[in-house]
């Protein structure tokens, strides 16, 4: 059967996709462009109901590599709220012409939109915390899986109906899709990349993309949602690399100083001293929004975990007292 069908006199290209027939009207203005691709808002023949149509350049489609990641893209059966799921894959042949990835349609805006509109709001803080901590649920469920999503940032985070949160091209990352490719040898978007995206070895050691590369892109993203920029952001890609690479982010009087510890701890240059899992950042998050210990709370805390320390400072203390005692009598 021909999957994909364009009838005399039709603006709209057919797409038969996991036994069920889509379409989409290409000449329609994109809903976004990357350098893989456009998408398209496209519909369910059988019922209308919107779809997502990615159509993969062609330039890269004839590649075989990008087919195959492609219909790894497509295969990735995941659900999970906070995630845009996936329908599909179609294309005209196995080995050559266009690509076309259907996902869920999501009706929604991109989160740096979404943090402009209570930019003023004694809420901002624990607004975003919250939005984050649903990407992190995402990365969470995606790291389990053994994907690694290498391009995060606040345009692949989208905001549905007002409130959920749901990360994007997840597949697109496998694929290479809706990234810059850069002239200095890696695959992503510079103003969010961590160093390991750059560089084959560090402090003697291969470096490997794994999820604290996700983790210190949503570190770059969560501190350009906090203050409006980006200072990894220049005017040349090889300035702004050289900053991923050497430069951390500058301390905000927009960020709570407990909060920033912990995006300076998520955006380390060195892999290993960063949060290790995406749980790990998300309880950093939430931990830094709580009020500190009372003087009473951090000694119980203290003497809970140095019990045999305290038990030995209090007998010396009784000793000495005791001691005291005796000379004075």
């Amino acid at each position: 059967m021909q999957t994909v069908y364009q009838r005399p006199d039709d603006p709209y290209i057919y797409l038969f996709v996991m036994g069920e027939w889509y379409c989409y009207n290409p000449k329609a203005r994109p809903l976004g462009s990357g350098a893989m691709g456009d998408v398209y808002k496209g519909f369910r023949c059988k019922n209308g109901a919107p779809v997502a149509i990615k159509k993969v350049k062609e330039a890269f489609s004839n590649n075989r590599m990008i087919r195959e990641r492609a219909k790894q893209e497509a295969s990735l059966a995941f659900r999970h709220p906070n995630l845009v799921e996936m329908v599909g894959y179609c294309e005209y042949a196995p080995d050559h012409g266009p690509i076309f990835i259907l996902s869920h349609f999501v009706q929604g805006e991109n989160i740096d939109t979404y943090a402009k509109s209570f930019d003023n709001s004694p809420q901002r803080v624990e607004k975003l915390c919250s939005a984050i901590c649903a990407v992190l649920d995402a990365l969470d469920y995606v790291h389990s899986r053994g994907v690694i999503h290498r391009d995060v940032k606040p345009s692949n985070i989208m905001i549905e109906n007002g409130s959920n949160v749901r990360l994007m091209d997840l597949g697109i990352a496998r694929l290479n899709g809706g990234n810059k490719f850069s002239s200095f040898g890696f695959i992503g978007t510079p103003e969010y990349s961590a160093p390991e995206q750059m560089l084959r070895e560090q402090n003697g050691a291969n470096v490997q993309i794994n999820a604290t590369t996700d983790i210190y892109e949503l570190g770059i993203t969560f501190y350009e949602l906090l203050t409006g920029t980006n200072p990894m952001s220049c005017k040349s890609e090889a300035e702004t690399l050289t900053k991923q690479m050497k430069e951390s982010l500058p301390a905000s009087d927009k960020i709570p100083h407990k909060l920033m510890k912990v995006i300076w701890k998520a955006t380390e240059k060195e892999q290993t001293k960063r949060f290790q899992t995406a749980l790990e950042f998300k309880q950093a998050i939430q931990d830094s929004l709580l009020p500190d210990p009372s003087l009473k709370e951090q000694l119980s805390e203290w003497i809970e975990e140095h019990q045999v320390a305290f038990y030995v400072i209090m007998v010396c203390v009784m000793t000495a007292i005791l001691g005291i005692i005796h000379l004075l009598i």
